[in-house]
């Protein structure tokens, strides 16, 4: 297997965003761009994407943070955030107290600029720390998380962290980049989860069909054919400016260490060998 960059055990936070700072700076020239974590669950996704505190905090902290400091006198910006989960094929905006959820229904729509929107989705300001950390902890504290036999912490949806950055240079050209943070959730097989009945089971068949709408893109892109099947899920059909036309994707792929995960490791280089063969334009 190959692999743009391989972190080991003793590489920080700091090491992996280095590595991924200038995609995210492409979202403030102009791109739609989709940076999603990728493997088993327990293997480290969330941690790299969002961490903890100070040093140990992940990608999608520092990708606000620098996007904030590159505001300029000469470029002008603003940092519109959003988030949402995809659960059970649902979609859940974490920023909105979950009892004035009830009765909502949220729809993927192609609004302007060929950007994607969801109805009714709460988007704040961004424009200190202090918003970045309202905004993680609040998220946090409402996405759903679930007890498996692999993870006692399990991730049972895709959290999406989208950024709108409508961007212009006085007096010249505007730009509408957009930047898309995405925490998938994790796949496993039923027998190892033991997640076989009840809500467990439905979650578990709920992210392994997504995952599976996520690899037949892929697999249609890298096979270059005229119809790539975006509309097979929700997740594929809200990033689909980035996996198309002026769109940009990276793909970090989270191994367990362990050996009882070979199986699942190896699945995950699998997918990993399938998306380094796509080329989106």
């Amino acid at each position: 297997f190959k692999f743009d960059r391989c972190f080991g055990q003793n590489s920080t936070q700091t090491d992996v965003f280095e590595e991924v700072k200038n995609f995210v700076q492409s979202a403030l020239d102009g791109y739609n761009v989709s940076l999603l974590a990728y493997g088993q669950t327990g293997a480290g996704k969330t941690h790299t994407m969002i961490g903890g505190g100070g040093d140990h905090q992940g990608i999608i902290p520092r990708s606000i943070e620098q996007v904030e400091k590159r505001r300029t006198r000469r470029w002008e910006y603003t940092l519109h955030a959003s988030c949402l989960e995809i659960y059970n094929e649902s979609i859940r905006d974490l920023l909105c107290d979950p009892k004035d959820l009830e009765g909502k229904s949220y729809t993927i729509r192609q609004g302007e600029n060929g950007l994607m929107s969801v109805t009714d989705l709460m988007s704040v300001l961004v424009c200190t720390r202090e918003d970045i950390h309202k905004l993680m902890t609040t998220s946090e504290k409402h996405r759903t998380v679930k007890g498996t036999d692999m993870n006692e912490r399990s991730s049972r949806s895709h959290t999406v962290f989208q950024v709108s950055i409508p961007s212009h240079i006085p007096f010249s050209r505007v730009l509408h980049g957009s930047l898309n943070l995405v925490d998938l959730a994790g796949s496993e097989r039923l027998a190892k989860s033991n997640a076989t009945a009840g809500d467990r089971l439905k979650e578990t068949q709920s992210i392994n069909k997504s995952l599976s709408a996520l690899g037949d893109v892929f697999t249609s892109i890298s096979q270059k054919k005229s119809h790539v099947p975006f509309r097979n899920s929700k997740l594929t059909f809200l990033l689909q400016p980035c996996f198309s036309g002026d769109g940009k994707a990276l793909v970090i792929f989270a191994l367990s260490p362990s050996e009882t995960s070979t199986h699942e490791s190896l699945c995950t280089l699998r997918f990993s060998s399938l998306i380094s063969q796509c080329e989106l334009g």
